[in-house]
């Protein structure tokens, strides 16, 4: 007589091995950016909704999240959650701007960013570290790496986010004194005598 098999129910698809802090360090990033929801970071992260639920349930008691809207959904409520938004203006938001505004809103990070500089160098804090970083690099590029570098600085801002989270995290546990930091990122074009003699114009 055959014997009969086990039914294991649906196949499920492979879904990553959890790491606790990652993942919690990686939604508080993404909330800091704007409302984010379980089922997103879920999909994101190829987890399950219900391990990733349990982790916004956590970040929500400890402080580190609260939800800034429901709505409606088939066989429930679906929360939106956000951290304390960081002072960011999407891409969308600045595409959206008149060309007045959008100069006025450039000209008042670059003076802030300007403020912040003078402010480190007159308090002899810019120099302190011999392992800190200060760089700039003209360069000519085509649409595709204009593209690719914006890409770029968009992962970078989601990195830092995510550093400056694990770090926060960790500094709650260890009482360690954190290290005042700011991190600059900048990507626009320039006037074409900017970068001549830098390299074969296009």
């Amino acid at each position: 007589m055959p014997q009969e098999k086990r039914n294991r129910g649906p196949d499920r698809k492979k879904q990553r091995k959890v790491q606790p802090f990652r993942l919690r360090v990686r939604i508080v990033a993404a909330a800091l950016l704007g409302e984010v929801t379980p089922k997103q970071i879920a999909e994101k992260e190829k987890l399950a909704v219900a391990t990733v639920q349990y982790h916004f349930g956590k970040l929500e008691r400890e402080k580190w999240l609260h939800v800034s809207r429901t709505e409606p959904v088939k066989g429930g409520m679906r929360k939106y959650y956000v951290a304390d938004r960081l002072n960011l203006i999407t891409h969308r938001e600045f595409e959206q701007m008149n060309d007045q505004i959008r100069h006025e809103t450039s000209e008042g990070v670059l003076l802030h960013q300007l403020e912040i500089c003078r402010e480190a160098h007159e308090a002899g804090t810019l120099d302190a570290r011999a392992d800190s970083h200060l760089s700039h690099t003209p360069i000519n590029l085509d649409e595709k790496g204009w593209n690719d570098l914006r890409n770029l600085m968009d992962g970078a801002l989601e990195r830092v986010l995510e550093i400056k989270v694990e770090a926060m995290m960790r500094l709650r546990k260890s009482g360690e004194e954190p290290i005042p930091t700011v991190a600059n990122l900048a990507h626009f074009e320039v006037p074409a005598s900017v970068t001549q003699g830098i390299g074969s114009q296009p």
